[in-house]
């Protein structure tokens, strides 16, 4: 299902486009379980978009309430891609964000790395994101910085759709560099034509950023399911906003819990 050349560039540069990899069938199953979704947010969903300027909902952990994104889990080949792309033996389910962007939402996703805002510590943490619409420079591009996860920085987290630093959490390497003032500077790469179906694969320490919605009818729905893989351990940290609960689990140790569990092994 996926090439080594695929795996490779998730290593080297830090992400992967793997085209038509998710049927039809299990993109519906999303898109239902994302109406009642947020039609029924949970304890960790947030909204960014002032009022009357468009709609920036997220949430997390969905399967733990709607039934469809367990479907998906289950009956998708997600798992495979991830473990494939990663050269796992295993893989921890540890999380699956929800990002929806309506017609008109001015928010940005500022450049950010993930993994400081994850009580995970390692190098084979993997998001599939997955575009639920067509995405386009206008509706919600996703864009990264080539190679960043290999600058051994982790960046002090902001709020995704304002930009503003979380003084809560650790400050780590300080904020992350200016990337959007002087993007000369930095080997940009944006992908701007995603399909439903395709799965954008990145690496949690990798710089990366998302443009508004500018559209006046285009929705931009995706999800990110999120794993963990063979030398991945638990790292508590004061901030992690995706958890609604604290694992009973030893820091340094394995994710392996009802929290994270295990959901793929190799045979």
């Amino acid at each position: 299902m996926i090439s080594e050349e695929l795996s490779q560039s998730w290593y080297d540069d830090g992400f992967a486009l793997v085209r038509n990899v998710i049927p039809e069938d299990m993109m519906d199953v999303l898109r239902a379980g994302t109406e009642s979704a947020m039609a029924n947010p949970g304890p960790t969903s947030k909204e960014y978009a002032e009022e009357g300027k468009g709609r920036f909902f997220t949430d997390h952990h969905m399967r733990r309430r709607v039934p469809e994104f367990q479907t998906f889990l289950d009956d998708s080949p997600i798992r495979e891609v991830g473990a494939q792309l990663m050269r796992t033996k295993k893989l921890n389910l540890f999380d699956e964000h929800l990002l929806v962007k309506e017609p008109g939402t001015d928010n940005p996703s500022h450049w950010h790395q993930d993994l400081p805002y994850y009580e995970l510590s390692g190098t084979q943490i993997i998001s599939l994101w997955l575009p639920m619409d067509p995405t386009s420079p206008e509706s919600g591009a996703v864009s990264f910085v080539r190679g960043s996860h290999r600058w051994g920085k982790l960046y002090q987290p902001i709020r995704i759709g304002d930009g503003d630093l979380v003084e809560e959490a650790d400050s780590f390497d300080g904020p992350a560099p200016d990337i959007a003032g002087d993007p000369d500077k930095f080997d940009i790469v944006t992908f701007d034509d995603l399909q439903p179906g395709d799965c954008l694969a990145f690496q949690a320490a990798v710089l990366h950023y998302a443009s508004p919605n500018t559209t006046k009818s285009t929705r931009r729905r995706a999800v990110s399911i999120r794993f963990a893989g063979d030398d991945v351990t638990w790292q508590p940290r004061p901030y992690i906003p995706s958890v609604p609960d604290t694992p009973d689990l030893v820091a340094g140790g394995p994710l392996d819990s009802d929290q994270y569990p295990v959901v793929w092994t190799a045979s």
